[in-house]
């Protein structure tokens, strides 16, 4: 989707802080203690994994410094303890601990493969990627090598980061470098994070119980010399990572997010390296154990055994967000959590991210902000199938468009020549270019021919019901 946004300057900076909602009473006994990993959503208090945690009493960190809730970001992944109300969706925390995944100077940059590498670190960006203040535009187009980020993601297999949010670091930041540690040698004080070597031997060493690291162990590295030749980072300090299964007994309840990193079966796998195991009662949303696969991401609620294997509950899957919608907005319904763009009904729900990049720049930014002529960008995905309405995973207010300018992302239908419908919405593409991938230039006939089956980016203008596109360009790539 980058090659049209970035074209038409409709995403200038999608920046981090998002909103919730407002706080109701929970009944003390209804609560139980629980731990939770996942991507902050929204603020007022923290939204994480679709609960609501109040965080008046709660301590906060990033990268293990104390914290206000301002410092904190959507999109940013956070270790939450604390008690929830399951029945309610509310949740009141005791601490709220952010670790950013990497912290450096940008090594390469891969505009095609939507990926960069930071100190060893190989990272993907997604559509579910959120870009801090002054990356402009908010794509990887708005990053050069050299340039100094900190990233938050979730692990993938073989090492690879999916970025939830990439923000510049500050100019007196430590290097840092989350994940689990490789090839360990004691001798000499040295361990490998993917191509990562990191020289621990000066370092302050904390939470091994052996007194060293080991492979296998889950560690934060920080220091302020890297080697970019050698790809070596000369610890300051180096630390076990805690998890969120680190902290609960057996029975205790856990939730996390992430990314399918092993998988034997529907009963055998990993997320971020830890195992989990379903049963006949798992209940799946948003599909099926069929689904199931590698790199796959989820949300996962459950207990854990005395193996710390995590017995889920509820599985549920997270959708590609193939939809996207650039426009102003034409109706907000707060009682029905939704809103229209283009005409399409799009809802929100609790695990909806919300990002404020207008000229207000709110931080409790949540559905009862958004104002009819509202400029906004809606990431999601058809729900329920076939329904024409999108349920959004993103919701980002923007600066307004140039005038009538939107930008429409979603699958292709075929209508009468020279034009197709996306989620139901008529594109005339009489005047349009044609593209494929961003690069390969095609007549009418090879697009309409092509585009059957396929995802398709529209830059254009609206006018009444129709989107007069300028641009209409085929994107292999579905989960961007």
């Amino acid at each position: 989707m980058k090659t049209t946004f970035a074209a038409a300057g409709a995403l200038a900076v999608l920046v981090a802080c998002g909103g919730g909602g407002s706080g109701s009473s929970m009944s003390q006994a209804g609560m139980q203690p629980v731990v939770t990993m996942g991507t902050i959503t929204a603020f007022g208090s923290v939204f994480v994994n679709g609960v609501r945690y109040d965080v008046s009493a709660a301590s906060l960190t990033k990268n293990d410094n104390p914290v206000a809730q301002s410092a904190l970001a959507v999109g940013e992944v956070a270790l939450v303890h604390g008690r929830e109300d399951a029945q309610s969706g509310q949740g009141a925390a005791d601490s709220v601990d952010v670790e950013d995944r990497v912290v450096g100077p940008i090594a390469t940059i891969d505009t095609a493969g939507s990926q960069l590498t930071v100190l060893g670190q190989t990272i993907s960006v997604t559509a579910s990627t959120s870009f801090g203040p002054g990356i402009t535009p908010a794509d990887l187009t708005g990053l050069k090598m050299g340039d100094s980020v900190e990233v938050s993601g979730l692990p993938g297999s073989g090492g690879l980061i999916m970025a939830t949010r990439i923000g510049r670091a500050e100019s007196n930041e430590p290097l840092q470098v989350m994940g689990t540690a490789g090839t360990v040698d004691t001798a000499a004080h040295t361990l490998m994070i993917n191509a990562l070597m990191v020289d621990y031997s000066t370092a302050n060493l904390s939470g091994f119980s052996s007194g060293q690291p080991a492979a296998g162990d889950l560690v934060i590295a920080r220091g302020t010399v890297f080697d970019a030749t050698a790809v070596k980072l000369t610890a300051t300090r180096l630390r076990k990572a805690e998890t969120d299964r680190d902290e609960q007994a057996e029975g205790g309840m856990v939730e996390e997010e992430g990314l399918i990193t092993r998988f034997a079966s529907a009963t055998d796998f990993d997320v971020a390296g830890a195992k989990v195991t379903t049963t006949s009662s798992t209940v799946f949303k948003n599909g099926t154990a069929a689904d199931l696969a590698l790199n796959v991401r989820v949300e996962v609620r459950g207990t854990l055994d005395a193996n710390k294997v995590l017995t889920a509950d509820v599985v549920e899957i997270e959708h590609i967000a193939v939809i996207a919608l650039a426009a102003t907005v034409s109706g907000v319904d707060t009682t029905m959590s939704t809103l229209t763009v283009l005409g399409v009904t799009i809802s929100v729900d609790s695990n909806t991210r919300f990002e404020d990049e207008s000229s207000a720049q709110m931080q409790m930014f949540a559905l009862k902000d958004v104002a009819v002529g509202d400029t906004v960008l809606v990431r999601g995905y058809e729900k329920p199938a076939g329904s024409g309405m999108v349920l959004a995973t993103r919701l980002v207010r923007l600066p307004p468009l140039p005038s009538m300018a939107v930008a429409v992302r979603g699958p292709f239908t075929a209508s009468t020549a020279t034009q197709f419908k996306i989620l139901g919405i008529m594109i005339d593409a009489t005047n349009a270019t044609f593209r494929k991938g961003g690069d390969q230039s095609l007549t009418a006939a090879e697009f309409f021919t092509q585009a059957v089956g396929q995802v398709v980016d529209v830059l254009g203008t609206a006018t009444g019901g129709t989107v007069t596109a300028s641009k209409a360009i085929i994107d292999p790539q579905e989960d961007r």
